[in-house]
This record gives structure tokens, sequence and C-alpha cells, in this order.
């Protein structure tokens, strides 16, 4: 995160941070990565050694994805590995109610 709260810019992070993507991977690898349309497409494929769910109202589909419509089709209680929010605005604003901790760098 930036001084003034920035996290992302447009579809990408406006800068590069070997150790702060190297600290991502370490912590969410073997959890959920939950992630809206644009966020994923900006990526470009799922994160190895993690499961993605990608949220969408469009009806965005992908072979090697879950997609779900909305939130509130997610249970933590349901999931026994940890789930990461991971962009973009709109989803962190719906999460960040719902979440118990939350990881900035």
């Amino acid at each position: 995160m930036s001084l003034n709260r920035v996290i992302g810019r447009g579809a990408e992070i406006p800068w590069h941070l070997p150790e702060d993507f190297k600290w991502f991977k370490e912590t969410t690898m073997g959890g959920v990565l939950v992630m809206g349309r644009r966020t994923f497409e900006s990526i470009g494929r799922p994160l190895p050694g993690r499961e993605t769910v990608v949220l969408s109202r469009s009806g965005f589909a992908h072979d090697e994805v879950r997609t779900v419509g909305s939130l509130d089709e997610l249970d933590p209680a349901d999931e026994t590995r940890p789930m990461f929010i991971a962009g973009g605005a709109q989803v962190y604003e719906q999460a960040l109610p719902r979440c118990s901790d939350l990881l900035l760098t």
C-alpha cells in the first residue's frame, strides 16, 4: 500500500517489489484466492498452489477457476483452507466487513 492508501491502479499494481510478491505467494499458498473478474484477467491465469475463485456478475467462465456471482455464495465456515481477498476495489469493499484479519504490505 502506498502512503496515500493506493493498492492498485486500473488493473495493475503500480510498483514492483519482489519481496512483496514473495510474501504474498508464501502467505496465500495452499489457500483460496477470491478476486474479481478484471483482477483475474489482469493476472491471466490461476496462481499455482491456490484455488482461485472469481467473483463475476457477467457469467464469466474459465475451466481452471470457480466462479461465483456473489460473496454470499462463499461460506468461510465450509472451507478448511484460509481465504484471501485479492482484489479489485469492489471485491475489497464487499469483503472487508466479513473479514476477520487484514493483511497489508
